[in-house]
């Protein structure tokens, strides 16, 4: 079963903009050579052109059989990004998502639940 991850963050911290546009080119690659590596089997950046600009300025999109983005999420270099990114970047955050086949699967047992709880 694919999952996704969904990594977002806000603003860059100001004195750390050059720093935190070399992540960005370093992070995109990072993900890029995952897809080359078929490890995963999208990924893709996004910048925001609405929204709170301070707290949400961009996200990566990836998608992958969720043993790979569970490894992913566990290798130095990825951690080492996200540290990075800690540092860098407000309100980063990195989100699992239900992707594929999984979102049918987590709509049919929402409703067995819903028929089991008289709903």
């Amino acid at each position: 079963m694919d999952v996704g991850l969904f990594i977002r963050y806000g603003k860059l911290v100001p004195g750390r903009e050059a720093q935190a546009i070399e992540l960005f080119e370093e992070t995109k690659k990072y993900f890029e050579d995952k897809v080359q590596q078929k490890a995963i089997t999208y990924f893709e950046p996004f910048f925001l052109r609405t929204s709170d600009l301070e707290e949400e300025t961009g996200f990566f999109i990836l998608k992958g059989p969720a043993p790979e983005i569970f490894k992913i999420m566990e290798e130095e270099k990825y951690l080492w990004l996200m540290s990075k990114g800690a540092v860098l970047v407000e309100h980063l955050r990195a989100d699992l998502l239900t992707v594929g086949e999984g979102i049918y699967t987590q709509l049919d047992r929402a409703g067995k639940v819903r028929v089991e709880l008289g709903f």
